[in-house]
């Protein structure tokens, strides 16, 4: 009677544990975790956005300040080129601008800009989007 018990303690005991070893991420897993990474590299506007305002310094120059939220999951990017257009009261276009942001912005986070520019005469309030970006490696 001893032995029967002893020996399905033993093969309870070694059938509900799992090797660590054993336990590896299927095929499918990663393949689809490689195709969420080439989505999110080929596609970068798709996963960044934009958003900011202007002001004027104490020395006339524009102040562009924002932040570019980075929602993908796997793929960092860099150089992420702005267009700025600058509008009027009327909400006419005077000017239009780019500029690049040299920061790596990672997956899932928010990252703050602020771009002091020569002064654009006229401009009350500016539209920010993003032209381009380039996913790293």
């Amino acid at each position: 009677m001893k032995h029967t018990i002893l020996f399905l303690l033993c093969a309870i005991t070694f059938g509900a544990c799992d090797n660590a070893n054993e336990q590896h991420p299927t095929t499918q897993y990663e393949q689809k975790k490689a195709s969420l990474k080439d989505i999110e590299s080929g596609s970068p506007l798709k996963f960044l956005k934009v958003s900011g305002d202007l002001h004027n310094n104490l020395i006339n120059q524009t102040v562009v300040s924002g932040e570019v939220v980075n929602n993908a999951t796997l793929v960092s990017y860099k150089d992420v080129e702005l267009l700025l257009i600058f509008k009027d009261e009327d909400n006419k276009v005077i000017e239009k601008q780019k500029q690049t942001l040299d920061d790596v912005m990672k997956p899932g986070s928010t990252t703050d800009f602020k771009l002091k520019l020569s002064h654009v005469k006229g401009a009350s309030s500016v539209v920010v989007d993003i032209s381009s970006a380039v996913a790293t490696k």
